[in-house]
Parts: C-alpha cells; structure tokens; sequence
C-alpha cells in the first residue's frame, strides 16, 4: 500500500536523525573529555612557546626555574621547584604539591597571586589553593569559580553524554519504530532528558541507581509523548428523509383538521389514504399483518456482460454470477451496473460482507433510501494486482460477492441475503486510464478577463495526469496535477479525481488543453500504461454580457384593482450573443437588494429575450435586474414605471363637422359605434367610427338622424348597458350671415 511506503521513508528519515544526532553528541563529548593542555611543552625540553603575548620558558633543568616577566608584572616559572615567599599556588597533587612540567603563575603583588592563584588552583585541579608570605589564602577550591567548577568535574561530563546518546537511540529507534517519523523525535526527546537526570544523579546515588531512574523518566516522558499516526477516511451522506417503518402511528392523521396523502404517509411506511375523495377519507395502516419480505428479482446487467443463476448458493435462486459474454472475468475498473426488482416498494442495502441483519449492513443501493420497484446499482471495482499492491496485507484473488437485504414498509426482509458474484482480472493491467468526465464539461465557457480555471478530472482507476496546452507525449507535458493515487479514494461516483489549474486563457477564442494520465502509481515505470492519444479539453473566453433593454417604463394602467405589467430585458454580447439567465428584485421600498441570492428568476428565461409577468397595484416602482451567461458574465440594470388604475369610460370632449362629416374626439384612445335606434347595443356589435390614431372617430353627416354612440377605452372601460357616451342629432339652421341663409349644426 502506497502509505505504508511513505510511512517506511519517513522512518528511515527518523532513523538518519537519530544517527546524526548520536554523532553530535559522540562528537561533543570527545571534544568535552579532551586534556586540556596549556602553552607548554610537557616534556620540558626547553622550547618557548608565545601566546596572545605571554611569552613562557620550559625550565631547561630539572630543580631549576626559568622566568619570564609578562605584562601587568606576572611571572610564568616553569618546573617543579617552588620559591618561598613568591605566592606560588600549586597546580595539582595531593596537598597542594605540583607534579610535573605544569605552567605556574605568580603574582607581582600579594592580591594578584591570591586571586589567580586561587582561580587556576580551582580550575586545573585542586580542592586546596591559596597564597604564602603574607598572602591571604584563598578560601577551599581555590577561590568563588573553583566551587562551581569542581562540582560540574564531578559530574563526569563524558559519561554524561554517553548516557544521554545511548537513552537517544534506544526511544528514538523505538519512537520511530512505533509512530515514524514523529514517535523518533518524542523517543529521542524522552531519551535524551532521561540521560541527563541519570548523569546528574550518577555522583549522589551511584551509576546502577541512576540509571535505573534515568531509564524511568525517559520512559514515562515517552509514553505521554507517544502518538501513533494513523489515517481515517470518515465519508458524509445527505439522503433524502423517509418515513419510520411500520403504521402504528398511521391513525394520529385522523384527528387532523385536513389529513392529506403526504401527510398520513409521513407517519410511516405501511399508512395509506383509504376511501380517498369521500367523506370517509381516513389513514390507514395497510396490511399490519405483513410477514412477507420482498422478493428480489435479478433483471439486467451492463451491456456484453450476462448474469446466470449462482449455484454455490443455498437455493441457487437466491443469487446470480456476472461474467463478461466472451471471457470469464470483469475487466478492472470496467464501470459495472446491474438492475433489480422488488415485488412490493422495497428500500434495499448492499454489502461486500454478509451481515447478520438488515441494519448492520453498510451501503444503500444506488445510493438512495426511496422505497422502488426498481433498483440500479453501479460500481467499478479493481483487479487483485492493484488490491494486493495497494494493501500487501490484503491478499485478493479476485473474486467479489455483493449481498444485497430488502426491507418493505412493515419492517420484513430477506433472511436470507442476495448474492451477486464475479471475478475481476487476475493478470497484470494493460490497459491505459480512461477520462470518465469532467467536474466542468470540455467546451465550457468562461468569464471575460478569467485567465485562469480549476478544473477536477475523473479517471476510471488511480493514476498520475498530466496537461499541455500542445499535443505532445506524457512526458513532455508541463501541466502536473494533483491525483488520488491510492485505490480506495474512489469518490462516490467510482472514479478517481485529478485536481489542476489550466492558466494562459485567452478572452474571445477557444483554448485548447492536452490531457493525458498514467496508470498504477505503485508500479514499476516499465509496467505502467499510459494514454498514446490525449483528450482534447476546451475552454472558450468570452466577452462582457450587456443588457441592451429594460420595459416597462414610464405609465402602466389598466381597469381593474391589480394590474399586469410585464418586465422585459434584452441581453446581447457575453456568450453566445447574450444568451443568459436573468433575475429581478423589487421591495416596497423600491431599494436594491443586498443579498445577490435575492434575486428572483425570470419565468421565461435562458435565452438574450426574458419576460416576467407582475400584477400590481396602484404605485410607483423599481425593479433591478440581473443577467448571467454560462460562463458567469454579469451585467445589472433597473427600470422605473408607475402603475395607474383606470376605471372610467372616455369621454367625447368635442363634437362638429367638418368636410361633411361628423366627428369627434376623445380625451384617450378608444373606440366608438353608434347606433340610430337607441343605447341598448354592444359596442362591438354598433356602426364603427372611422379613426387613425384612436382619439377622432369620424362617420357620414346625416341631418335629422339621432346618432346613439358609445365608446370605450383599451382597458374596456365603457358606458354602462343601455347607456350611451353622448346622443347627437345633425339639424339644419338658419342664418343671416350665409347668402343662402342656412347653416348647420347638431342637438346634443
């Protein structure tokens, strides 16, 4: 299994710095329990050695001393022979006594040989310093660093340090062992303080009992510290809610005021409306006494593939074996789907383990909860080379049983489980990886000044994939993407997901990307397949979506209490020429919205035309709109009208002749007849007025004829029945002023 692999290479990376730090640490202390030699030749043969500008001379002759006067008046005497009275301190021995060719320093002055006397006596070797003549002696140890000094001497600092190397590669290597490459930094923390307490007890209680103690506090410290790492795959599904089993609750829909079909078979399974449409409509529990589970019959399977009865099961009519028509076994990863039915509604559950009962077992079939007649499920499945390779702890033939339980409404079902049966190829796989879909279609639009997009591609077995924005071989192509390499990361379509983002979109074109994918990421690179030919994917760029038109605007009107206005848009550009999908919002504060999820769809839609009917009342309005292509091009807008509510009929605000005929003019548009008997008329059923423009109406002059005329408006707005607009008769007069004294002129 791949994981297992990277959990080797991160404890062989937890192992290589447990080494280094066992180095470090050997390193440091050699360097730590080193002699420590002064300026000085050992062998005393006499040579002067210069440092930072203290010159000293071994003595040339044993009993004997050889000086030399440095700066700030200290002497260095070399040899075994001690002045009196010049403040020497001896360097090591017992008793203060100096032993071989050691480096001496005296003092100019009694406080200087006390002081320096006193630090190097300290910190060369003895408990026992101090000055002569005169001189006060430094107090045991050779002065206030010789105490600290001597006691971290006693400390045995190289064993110490062995102590703390070998406690850090025991835990670490148990650590690491145990919890990779984290358990090794904890193990070697745990040891590494477990060292140190030891070599710090070493000089108070002894070596066995320190580290007896050391080892104890390593180990407790380790095992507070020690987490094993592990991986779970925890999976979520929503399904759809579904009633409770049985109808013991079905009559509680009874003492509703309204017990409708949903309502009575939501209390469960089994309820059922009865005598539906009559008064006695009542929920009922249907057949209570049920003891029958579903029947299961096997109906179809993929297409080339057959299923026969299954004769290792006991009766062999509860199961059915799958094999492909021309050979024995299901190619890897092949997309396998099979088809049943049940007798009565059945919800149905799968599982590649027998169960002892309905509920313990783990999938729904197809993956939903309804209670079917029929029933599809689709599942592709890996060869034994890919399971055992994956997991070598999992040792598989190839071989697979489904089992599959049907429950009814009444709680029954099948004791007796299903078995669907197959094998999948044994052999190695030779086959390339095959591009099942995309998590966004090939020849998608994009949005205008999007030069990027992440994009999921599905593959029909783990793989590695790769793209180009040229046709070229696997290897070439730059474009790496992000896989799921391990066979149980299969999503819940049974394919595995590549994850990428294409770059270098271009606006207004199509841009095409090269796919290609390698299979068996555990295999050697010499049995892996890959993709010969490339999937072309297509992304199209686009440009900015433009609303062109927004109605209605300015007066809308009409005869009743609510009136029809009807919202239009016109989209144009964006993707394919401003086909989009348009959305309206209006509040009874005419302000926009300030969610974009307040929008409301367009009823008719989806096309560079929209339409969307309101019925409204008296008022003034706003609405603002919003359009969006495929390719997610937006564009905003709004328009304002006011809605005005006619009822009145027209009225005939002028009436003459002219050019021998009547007219007349309305104060709106409408039509006009007439009649020369009475009111009593439709006016579609009247003599028509001639008119143009739907305001002057105009008919033949006739004198001494009563002309009974009625209009009405757009809105039908009219005279009520038997009732007119305006009653005129054309007369004859007389005049003075008219040569043939005659004139004329109407009755209203």
């Amino acid at each position: 299994m791949r994981i297992n692999q990277k959990q080797n290479m991160n404890k062989i990376k937890a192992f290589a710095l447990i080494i280094n730090l066992l180095i470090s640490v050997a390193a440091f202390s050699f360097l730590v329990s080193a002699p420590i030699s002064d300026s000085v030749n050992p062998g005393g043969t006499g040579t002067s050695t210069e440092t930072k500008g203290i010159t000293t001379t071994p003595p040339a002759v044993t009993g004997t001393t050889s000086t030399t006067t440095t700066a700030g008046g200290i002497t260095k005497i070399g040899g075994p022979i001690i002045p009196p009275g010049t403040g020497v301190i001896p360097t090591s021995g017992p008793g203060g006594t100096s032993t071989g060719d050691d480096t001496i320093i005296v003092g100019g002055d009694d406080s200087s040989g006390g002081d320096t006397g006193g630090d190097t006596g300290g910190d060369t070797g003895g408990d026992t310093g101090g000055g002569d003549d005169g001189v006060t002696p430094p107090p045991p140890g050779g002065g206030g660093g010789g105490d600290v000094w001597g006691d971290i001497s006693k400390l045995n600092m190289a064993s110490m340090l062995t102590k703390v190397s070998v406690s850090m590669g025991i835990f670490g290597s148990l650590g690491g062992a145990l919890g990779g490459e984290e358990g090794a930094k904890w193990g070697a923390v745990a040891g590494a303080v477990g060292g140190i307490v030891s070599g710090l007890l070493e000089p108070v209680v002894g070596e066995p009992m320190a580290s007896l103690v050391g080892i104890g506090i390593a180990a407790l410290i380790f095992i507070l510290t020690y987490r094993k790492k592990s991986i779970e795959i925890t999976e979520f599904y929503c399904l759809p809610w579904q009633a409770t089993i049985g109808g013991e609750d079905c009559e509680l829909c009874n003492s509703l005021e309204e017990c409708s079909e949903y309502s009575c078979k939501s209390l469960g399974q089994a309820c059922e409306i009865i005598n539906e449409g009559t008064e006695n409509q009542k929920c009922a529990w249907i057949n209570p006494h049920d003891v029958k589970s579903p029947i299961i019959t096997f109906r179809e399977v993929s297409e080339d593939h057959i299923f026969k009865p299954y004769t290792s099961t006991r009766p062999p009519s509860t199961g059915v074996y799958i094999k492909p028509k021309n050979m024995e076994c299901i190619k890897a990863f092949f997309p396998l789907e099979f088809t049943f039915t049940t007798n009565e509604p059945a919800q149905c559950k799968i599982d590649y383990k027998l169960k002892t009962d309905y509920e313990s077992m783990e999938y729904y079939v197809g993956g939903n909860t309804f209670f079917i007649y029929n029933h599809t499920e689709k599942l592709s499945l890996p060869g034994a080379s890919a399971m055992n390779a994956s997991n070598p702890e999992l040792k598989n033939d190839g071989e697979y049983t489904l089992f599959i339980r049907c429950i009814d409404g009444n709680g029954n079902y099948n004791q007796d489980a299903y078995s669907v049966s197959f094998c999948v190829e044994k052999g190695p796989d030779t086959t390339p990886p095959v591009i099942v879909d995309f998590n966004i279609p090939s020849d998608s639009p994009v949005q205008y000044n999007q030069s990027e997009l992440d994009l999921e591609v599905y593959v029909n077995e783990p793989s590695n994939c790769k793209w180009s924005r040229e046709d070229k071989s696997y290897d070439l192509m730059e474009g790496e993407m992000q896989c799921d390499t391990e066979v149980w990361e299969m999503n819940n379509r049974n394919v595995y997901t590549c994850k990428t983002t294409l770059t270098g979109i271009k606006d207004r074109q199509e841009n095409s990307y090269y796919i290609k994918c390698k299979d068996q990421p555990w295999a050697k690179e010499g049995d892996r397949n890959t993709n010969v030919q490339s999937y072309e994917y297509v992304v199209i760029g686009t440009q900015p979506l433009n609303i062109i038109d927004t109605k209605p605007s300015g007066e809308m009107a009409d005869s009743t209490r609510v009136v029809a206005v009807f919202l239009e848009i016109i989209t144009d550009n964006g993707y394919k020429n401003g086909e989009a999908r348009c959305y309206y919002y209006n509040d009874r504060y005419n302000s926009p919205p300030s969610r974009e999820e307040d929008y409301v769809l367009f009823l008719e839609t989806n096309s560079n035309k929209h339409k969307q009917r309101q019925d409204l009342p008296r008022g003034n309005y706003t609405y603002f709109f919003k359009c969006v292509d495929l390719g997610g091009n937006a564009d905003y807008n709004s328009t304002s009208f006011s809605v005005r509510i006619d009822r009145q009929p027209p009225i005939i605000t002028r009436i003459y002749k002219e050019a021998g005929e009547l007219k007349l003019i309305l104060n709106e548009k409408g039509d006009c007849s007439y009649s020369n008997t009475d009111c009593n008329f439709e006016i579609d059923d009247g003599i028509s007025m001639y008119t143009l423009d739907e305001e002057i109406h105009t008919t033949n002059w006739e004198v001494n004829k009563n002309y009974y005329i009625r209009c009405k408006d757009k809105y039908e707005n009219q005279p009520n029945p038997n009732s007119c607009s305006m009653i005129i008769r054309p007369v004859e007069i007389s005049t003075d002023d008219r040569e043939d004294g005659w004139d004329w002129g109407v009755e209203i």
